[in-house]
């Protein structure tokens, strides 16, 4: 029997009708290389999410298929796991980060969410309603990186059955009223509403977002030569988001061309 190991689950499906708006996706390519060798050094399995589980990404695209679909794939690879990181494929991770599985305490972790409050807000408030539910803005996160496990299987699958049940009105909500997001904000909604535990605990250094909105491109210049941006310095997961989509390949290729050298 094949041992269980802990997963990145990594998410990179190619939407043929965005790919103007995001400039390509390339950058998949840098993202793939890091965790490829991460998951390599700290005997993680690697697994892609390249194909979509359902083919009509207008109903179902691949932000909701990412949470929606993870434990259906894996059991139907057969694919033995113990914990699961779910992955943006905007995310690169330095070549020394820690083992972040060892650091959950086999709870529900994700990184809370405050780049953007008014956002934050305006999403929770625009899902309200529907939910008939007050979610707690202090405990809002990000579902980009999510660490979960088998525990937490019957919340994803509840949430799966939520959606077919209410596919025409969720689209509706993100798509004409909201549009504030996909999967976030319901994810969000539906672990509060199941009274999951959260763990929120884990250092930012794990899940750099909006990297610009926190100066992290830039260097320290009173140490005269070193001009290593502060993301690749005091970070370990670099998640290029909040920058405009169709700039997102050229940041990612700077970055790999800058530090490809140290995944050997």
């Amino acid at each position: 029997m094949t041992q269980s190991k802990n997963v990145i689950w990594w998410t990179a499906i190619n939407n043929p009708s965005h790919q103007e708006k995001y400039g390509g996706y390339e950058y998949f390519e840098y993202s793939r290389k890091t965790w490829q060798y991460w998951c390599k050094r700290n005997d993680v399995e690697f697994v892609e999410f390249t194909e979509p589980h359902e083919k009509d990404l207008n109903r179902f695209n691949p932000n909701w298929q990412k949470c929606l679909f993870v434990f259906d794939e894996l059991d139907n690879r057969n694919i033995k796991y113990n914990k699961i990181a779910l992955m943006d494929s905007t995310a690169m991770i330095k070549w020394d980060a820690p083992n972040f599985f060892d650091l959950t305490d086999d709870r529900f972790t994700a990184w809370r969410d405050m780049d953007n409050m008014r956002w934050v807000y305006d999403s929770i408030l625009g899902y309200k309603d529907f939910y008939n539910f007050d979610c707690d803005i202090l405990k809002y996160f990000n579902s980009g990186f999510m660490i979960f496990n088998e525990s937490h299987k019957k919340y994803f699958n509840s949430l799966k059955e939520h959606y077919y049940s209410n596919i025409d009105k969720y689209i509706e909500l993100q798509s004409k009223l909201v549009k504030k997001g996909n999967d976030q904000t319901p994810l969000n909604y539906w672990m509060q509403m199941n009274n999951v535990e959260i763990n929120l605990d884990l250092p930012i250094a794990f899940n750099l977002t909006h990297m610009h909105r926190k100066e992290m491109f830039v260097n320290n210049w009173q140490l005269g030569i070193d001009k290593t941006p502060h993301f690749i310095k005091h970070g370990y997961v670099w998640r290029f988001n909040g920058i405009p989509k169709n700039e997102r390949t050229k940041a990612m290729k700077w970055t790999w061309d800058n530090v490809e050298n140290m995944y050997v």
